[in-house]
C-alpha cells in the first residue's frame, strides 16, 4: 500500500512557520546549532523559557543584548569583535549543551 506524503509535507510547512515566529519572538528555534566566537569569547545560549540570549562563558545566563548576525546559512558576524564565527557542534556552546544532555540521563 502507497502511503501518501501530503501529511508530512503539511507538517513540516507548518514547523516552519512556527520556527519562524519563534525567531521573530527572540526564542531559539532549534533549527541550528547555538554559536560561540573563539575570538572574543561571546556565545549564545537558551534561557530556561527558550529566549535566545548572548553571554560571555564567566557570566552564563546574563544577556548582553547583543545578537549574533547571520551572515549566511552556518556562518555568522560576533557582534562584539565582528569575528566570522562558523557554526559547527565542535563550539563551546555545543560543547557545554552536550555535556548538560548527558549529565540528565
Amino acid at each position: 500500500m502507497k502511503k501518501s506524503l501530503e501529511p508530512l509535507r503539511l507538517f513540516a510547512g507548518q514547523l516552519a512557520v512556527l520556527q519562524a515566529e519563534a525567531r521573530a519572538l527572540g526564542m531559539f528555534a532549534g533549527d541550528r546549532e547555538l554559536v560561540a566566537c573563539p575570538r572574543c569569547g561571546l556565545m549564545e545560549d537558551v534561557t530556561f523559557t527558550g529566549l535566545l540570549i548572548t553571554c560571555r562563558a564567566s557570566a552564563l545566563g546574563e544577556d548582553t543584548g547583543l545578537r549574533f548576525e547571520e551572515i549566511k546559512a552556518g556562518k555568522s558576524r560576533c557582534p562584539k569583535c565582528g569575528g566570522i564565527v562558523t557554526e559547527t557542534p565542535e563550539t563551546p556552546a555545543a560543547k557545554t549543551r552536550q555535556a548538560k544532555r548527558t549529565s540528565r540521563k
